[in-house]
């Protein structure tokens, strides 16, 4: 008799092998379906028969186990086969790629931690180009994101490599040769050839996003399941993919020539050919900036039927034409450059503070639904500018800003979000931060490296001496989280109940862990004061900036800045040299699970296909019998994936799916940072608060009460979670005390000289047990919610 019991197990954020997963060697494990990005695979049943009886590995006989791997998706980047040189290197400028796409991805991930539209029926709908709070604002974030870039390599490329290279008294001999590919050209040349260079930037990362995206983003459900009110991720929109983000992308394309146009034209607009020039890719920039707001009104979680092609189609072949045109001028006029671009000079600035403003304005995003945001905004940014030539404007962006930050302030109930209800704004000044880092260690270690008398933007100084300083209150806080966590394993205090002294150990290291969401906004307020005081110093040039004590501090910065800079581009480019694996894989897991809304440049999003995957391979076995049920088991990221799916299933088929998890992280973080994605009322559990900063427990403070509906209510007792205290990224789904879903697993595996964390759930005797009941209980024919498949009747 065939099983009629499906346990698939989907992986987490370590990418565990399908061998591993399956608890089984190399040779007695097969792949039935799909390639190296996402695939399922099997045990050989010639090989299960050699295994001894208490194997991990062995099958019960009524059970069909299979793996679904997903990590190539997320971990593997497009490359050079091979390990020579040409290979390697090619490789190595991938991963700086990936590197240069982090702030875009930062980006996105705010996206979906604003307030989404609500489908119910019972609220208000947005206006029609700002279909929730913030959605066109992240959208122009995105774009300035992209305008800083440019304005970075064109900094680099052509006001210092091409223009003051070729001007009398500065030396560049440390150029190498291969930079100076035509042969020591006239200056008009060199403008012209490095303006290609941010242009080429662009297309390469299009390219790099574009190859990994055509590998699994766009899979087609082959079933549309039906959508729940209220419930985002059962949209058939999440996970169908479409053209919307081929649109965005060719107006970033757009935006980016224009700014490079505008960067060279600008300085020579007293020429008739290039004020014409000018004009027009200011306007082409303009027009670009009001379709991306337009856009917003047409996303995963606010699907619509705006066809926005034809208009992205004639801003880029414009912004071409401009750009083309521009190279000809270049060419056929040969102007001169007699000093440094002013517009790669101040646009950072600029743009920076428009971007700064919009960070402030997003703290409030959830928080406030009050108009009012927009007018302080433009005020802020009014006055910090303003400041260049008033210097008593500072008072005005002070106090704009002051107001902004105060719209913020935490209301009633903020406390179940992430971040008290500012979770866009901090990951907003999260994605600043990496942008304006990553640009100022490029523009400073090529001025460092090109030669002498070239002189750099103040802007990019200004900010390495911010952050040096803004890392001190960060050392000290990691400091003292040392020193409390020295003093309470030596000797070891009690924390839960009572176990040997290495697993109590192991608590309290873990316990420092768990208040990851803490540090990570103290990390993006501290990050957003550097930018801040940066954009001041910038347009203010304050007396006091001159002094000995600040000119120090900005000759130090600078090293603090590039070694941070050096750290973090060494981290992608040296991990996985030989084998594409994208760095910091961790990272990517979890931002890449999102759609791309915000940026057409973020990571692609292989939720895309393994959602889709997930929900048809269930489908199709519960398909095949009346009598067959299917046990999706999912360790870590991969219970986000899987409850995704569940969300993804036709109507009728819940009531024979059950859920086993273990090592998850759904309800302090992605509940919390996500509320409308998989917060309480999506999963049915009790709202829980940020880990406490300094207390022995992180997670003493009680919940809140959990709520009638959602998944657990649909699955009605066929979740179970497990977890344990010595867990760095696995957690409880309802609650620290007992209860009906989670349990405990071993901490040490049987072994007393070793403590078990994130990884072997499924080896150990709780998994089994788990498993067991959950095979063991009945089934219903239909479950609460299933008989119209809204959760407001579970």
């Amino acid at each position: 008799m065939s099983p009629r019991v499906l346990e698939l197990r989907i992986h987490g954020v370590n990418n565990t092998p399908p061998t591993a997963m399956l608890a089984l060697p190399d040779h007695a494990v097969e792949q039935f379906r799909g390639d190296r990005f996402g695939s399922f695979w099997r045990p050989r049943q010639d090989k299960l028969a050699d295994l001894p009886p208490d194997h991990p590995g062995r099958v019960p006989a009524e059970v069909r186990r299979e793996a679904y791997s997903w990590g190539g998706m997320a971990r593997s980047s497009p490359g050079v086969p091979g390990s020579g040189v040409p290979s390697v290197l090619a490789n190595a400028l991938g991963r700086v790629g990936w590197a240069l796409l982090l702030p875009f991805g930062l980006a996105n991930v705010a996206y979906w931690s604003r307030k989404l539209p609500d489908d119910s029926g019972t609220a208000r709908r947005g206006v029609w180009w700002n279909n929730g709070r913030g959605a066109a604002s992240t959208r122009l974030f995105g774009l300035g994101l992209t305008m800083l870039l440019v304005l970075a390599v064109c900094e680099v490329a052509v006001d210092l490599y091409a223009v003051q290279c070729s001007l009398p008294g500065t030396t560049c001999r440390r150029l190498p040769e291969f930079m100076d590919l035509l042969g020591g050209p006239p200056q008009h040349v060199r403008v012209l050839a490095a303006s290609a260079v941010p242009v080429v930037l662009l297309l390469g990362l299009m390219v790099l996003t574009s190859l990994a995206r055509s590998r699994y983003e766009m899979t087609a459900m082959r079933r549309v399941p039906e959508p729940r009110p209220g419930v985002v991720l059962s949209r058939p929109s999440m996970w169908e993919g479409s053209p919307r983000i081929r649109r965005l992308t060719r107006l970033h394309i757009a935006a980016g020539c224009c700014v490079v146009v505008l960067v060279t034209s600008a300085q020579l607009w007293r020429h008739g050919f290039f004020l014409a020039l000018t004009v027009l890719a200011a306007g082409v920039l303009a027009v670009v900036v009001g379709r991306v707001v337009v856009t917003a009104a047409d996303c995963p979680d606010v699907p619509s039927h705006e066809k926005g092609g034809l208009w992205s189609w004639l801003l880029m072949v414009s912004a071409v034409v401009v750009l083309v045109a521009h190279g000809f001028g270049l060419y056929g006029f040969a102007p001169v450059f007699t000093g440094p671009l002013w517009l790669a000079s101040w646009g950072p600035a600029v743009v920076t503070t428009a971007l700064l403003g919009s960070v402030l304005a997003a703290w409030s995003w959830r928080r406030n639904d009050a108009k009012g945001p927009l007018v302080l905004l433009l005020l802020f940014v009014a006055f910090m500018v303003a400041t260049y030539w008033v210097p008593l404007a500072w008072a005005g962006a002070a106090a704009s800003g002051g107001a902004l930050a105060w719209r913020a302030r935490p209301r009633i109930g903020d406390r179940w979000q992430a971040w008290h209800g500012a979770g866009p704004g901090v990951l907003l000044g999260l994605s600043l931060l990496t942008s304006v880092m990553s640009s100022t260690v490029l523009v400073l270690t090529f001025r460092g490296w090109a030669g002498t008398g070239l002189v750099a933007p103040a802007f990019y100084s200004w900010f390495s001496a911010a952050f040096a300083c803004a890392l001190v209150p960060l050392v000290l806080l990691v400091l003292a989280q040392a020193a409390v966590l020295l003093k309470r394993v030596v000797p070891p205090a009690v924390l839960d109940d009572d176990a040997s002294v290495l697993v109590v150990r192991a608590r309290h290291v873990v316990a420092v862990a768990h208040r990851a969401e803490n540090v990570v906004g103290v990390l993006s307020t501290l990050g957003v004061l550097a930018v801040a005081l940066t954009c001041y110093l910038t347009f203010a040039s304050p007396e006091w900036a001159r002094w000995e004590g600040v000119t120090w501090v900005v000759g130090k910065g600078d090293w603090v800045t590039g070694l941070a800079g050096v750290a973090v581009v060494g981290s992608f480019v040296g991990a996985g040299m030989l084998t594409n694996r994208r760095p910091l894989g961790l990272l990517w897991d979890l931002m890449c699970f999102l759609p791309r809304t915000a940026h057409p440049f973020a990571p692609p999003c292989y939720a895309e296909r393994a959602v889709p995957e997930i929900a048809d391979r269930t489908r199709e076995f519960l398909d095949e019998s009346e009598s067959n049920r299917v046990v999706l088991s999912a360790h870590s990221l991969g219970a986000v994936l899987a409850v995704a799916a569940l969300y993804a299933l036709p109507a009728g088929y819940l009531d024979r799916v059950q859920l086993l998890t273990y090592g998850v992280q759904l309800r302090p973080y992605f509940g919390r940072i996500f509320p409308e994605l998989l917060g309480p009322a999506v999963l049915g559990t009790p709202p829980v608060r940020a880990g406490a900063m300094f207390s022995c427990d992180p997670w003493r403070r009680a919940p809140g009460p959990a709520g009638g509906s959602g998944l657990s209510a649909l699955l009605e007792g066929h979740w179970i979670n497990l977890w344990r205290r010595t867990d760095y990224l696995g957690f409880p789904v309802h609650g620290w005390a007992e209860n009906t879903v989670d349990r405990r697993a071993g901490e040490t595996g049987g072994a007393p000289d070793k403590v078990e964390t994130h990884s072997d759930y499924h080896l150990c005797a709780a998994y089994r047990e788990a498993f067991a009941e959950l095979v063991a209980k009945p089934r219903s024919p239909v479950r609460g919610g299933e008989r119209n498949g809204n959760l407001e009747d579970s």
